[in-house]
């Protein structure tokens, strides 16, 4: 079996609206980073502690498997360094996570005592897309009900269970691998991202799962797999990932549409009006993140000795640092300077503390109390999408003369 499917359900929101993201993805080999390796990491540290807490105690079995994710954890950050992270952060981040997780189970469990909880299960929904699988990060089931929750440890951008395809690909392939046993007529999806403190949910009937499988994927990944694809580019270029975002030559041409709309705007009137504003800055927002894709990438075919016309490769402004904050601290002194005076001494942020207290203790000893308030945020555009109430900037001359 390949390790990752042709179509896979991370990707689903790429192929179900770019065709031909499937076929680009292949013109370019697999790659990994910093962060896709760090929230490996979480993943297995999480099932170690979902289990450790199902348990209720640390069996010798799985207290080595614990110690295993911390000296994977430990060995990770000491080689990243430039991530800032730590075993005992990468645990606390995710305690919240795993107490919902075992909450979310006594629940269900208070309603069928057999309700069974797994973690990091397979799932095949390869009869709505062809050699489709994947990994389900938890699975509850009991009762009539089957819940998935999926762990997104980036803090990246947030991400809603709403309409998410690849949430629904995990719960369609969970929910067929029990349906001999069970009789399901409710699911529930859960993306659970601890450090946006977002936990978001969908809940569905079996029934309108299903016929979603039917009516949206199975069409849309007979587009993906067809002999001539069609390129859509879009928003979910940059924020999933596809690996030809900057050398994409439909989403280039998309771009050109933004300078032929001014132009033709221009025509028309010399000045902008709202809608004409409304129009550019969602264009913009497209052409700036295109922008730096392509730079990512024309970086890398230098890199790799491929001309870039007009351009070069140079070494980018570096700061000074020292070789060794240790032997520049010892020198120091021995010169005479107080430690005092060469060290800066300043009071965690509000994350930090977080993260050093947990979140649980933070509000008691600090939230409580009103040590910690929220500064009303300077005014800033936003699409219509956005989550956020609009605030009322109605503001006339009048207000001026009270």
């Amino acid at each position: 079996m390949p390790k990752h499917a042709k179509l896979s359900a991370s990707g689903a929101e790429l192929w179900t609206n770019c065709p031909g993201s499937v076929h680009m993805a292949e013109l370019f080999p697999e790659t990994t980073s910093p962060a896709a390796e760090e929230g490996t990491l979480a993943h297995a540290l999480a099932q170690t502690m979902i289990e450790n807490a199902r348990a209720g105690s640390i069996s010798p079995q799985i207290s080595a498997e614990y110690m295993v994710e911390r000296d994977n954890v430990n060995a990770f950050y000491s080689v990243h360094k430039e991530l800032a992270g730590s075993f005992d952060d990468m645990k606390k981040t995710l305690e919240p996570y795993v107490d919902y997780v075992i909450e979310e189970y006594e629940a269900i469990r208070k309603k069928d005592a057999a309700a069974e909880l797994m973690t990091e299960q397979h799932v095949d929904f390869s009869d709505i897309v062809p050699g489709g699988f994947g990994t389900s990060d938890v699975v509850i089931i009991g009762d009539d009900t089957c819940e998935v929750i999926d762990l997104k440890y980036g803090k990246g951008v947030p991400i809603s269970a709403i309409a998410n395809p690849q949430i629904r690909l995990y719960t369609y392939g969970t929910m067929s691998a029990f349906d001999l046993s069970y009789d399901f007529s409710r699911v529930k999806m859960v993306i659970y991202q601890p450090r946006l403190d977002s936990v978001t949910s969908e809940e569905l009937t079996a029934d309108d799962l299903r016929s979603w499988g039917k009516a949206v994927i199975v069409p849309a990944a007979k587009r993906a797999l067809s002999k001539s694809p069609k390129y859509t580019p879009g928003p979910w270029c940059k924020s999933h990932f596809c690996p030809a975002a900057g050398s994409c030559k439909a989403r280039a041409a998309k771009m050109h549409e933004f300078e032929d709309m001014i132009e033709r705007r221009r025509k028309d009137n010399a000045v902008l009006s709202g809608d004409d504003m409304g129009r550019a800055l969602s264009a913009a927002r497209e052409y700036t993140a295109w922008a730096k894709d392509l730079e990512n990438e024309a970086l890398e075919l230098a890199q790799s000795g491929e001309a870039v016309t007009g351009w070069k490769v140079v070494e980018s402004v570096a700061k000074r640092k020292y070789k060794s904050e240790e032997i520049v601290a010892a020198t120091l002194v021995k010169a005479g300077y107080d430690p005092a005076l060469i060290y800066e001494k300043k009071l965690l942020g509000v994350t930090k503390m977080t993260q050093l207290m947990g979140k649980k203790e933070f509000h008691e000893v600090l939230e409580e109390p009103g040590l910690v308030f929220k500064p009303e945020g300077a005014p800033t555009l936003a699409p219509e999408s956005d989550k956020r109430p609009a605030i009322v900037t109605n503001v006339t001359a009048d207000d001026f003369n009270d």
